[in-house]
């Protein structure tokens, strides 16, 4: 079935986000084209906007390939990660929370559901997480860092043998039920999303 660029973008960046380990993985604008049925000018756009998010990187003589996490920054990607947070929390929108914040944070609590949260179930909890995050911030430049920052954070929560489902599941469901049982202003579901990301 084809899918639009959003779709296509979607997929990719759940993909890259639930790969481990330190392969490097190399995304060829063919494959992907054939993979979802469109011209590969829609897959060029997913991609320029996969490294507009920091998520895929071009390297001359190879192609487009995962922007890999190295070990040796992941304390500074999670110092930027905070910062980011802290910097959204201090420029909120005004009013109240758009409708389509609030129904990313019910897709979010609904990915968690059931006592056997699977990875691509704590993702899209967690995307969801991203996308009301980056929604309660007023300015355009902190909102798309932040955007950047989580994948990163969402990658690094990935990695490893460890399940982070095992972890994150109880926190995540938690905060989101807090969020989602707060009647308030726009500033004050950002503060209690920071929080719990953080």
């Amino acid at each position: 079935m084809r899918k639009n660029s959003n779709e296509i973008a979607a997929t990719i960046r759940e993909r890259i986000c639930l790969t481990r380990g330190d392969d490097i993985m190399l995304l060829h604008e063919g494959q992907l084209a054939t993979e979802f049925g469109v011209s590969r000018t829609p897959v060029r756009q997913v991609l320029q906007m996969l490294a507009y998010e920091r998520l895929v990187e071009t390297r001359s003589g190879v192609g487009t390939i995962v922007t890999p996490l190295l070990p040796e920054r992941r304390t500074q990607d999670e110092t930027a990660f905070r910062a980011l947070l802290d910097a959204a929390a201090a420029c909120p929108l005004d009013g109240p929370v758009p409708q389509l914040c609030h129904a990313r944070l019910i897709y979010a609590r609904q990915a968690l559901r059931g006592d056997d949260c699977d990875l691509h179930a704590l993702y899209a909890a967690m995307s969801g997480m991203m996308d009301a995050t980056s929604g309660l911030v007023a300015d355009d430049i902190v909102a798309t860092a932040l955007r950047a920052a989580w994948l990163r954070h969402i990658r690094w929560a990935f990695q490893g043998a460890d399940a982070p489902s095992v972890s994150l599941h109880p926190k995540l469901g938690a905060g989101l039920i807090e969020a989602l049982g707060a009647e308030s202003s726009a500033a004050d579901l950002l503060r209690i999303l920071v929080r719990v990301a953080a």
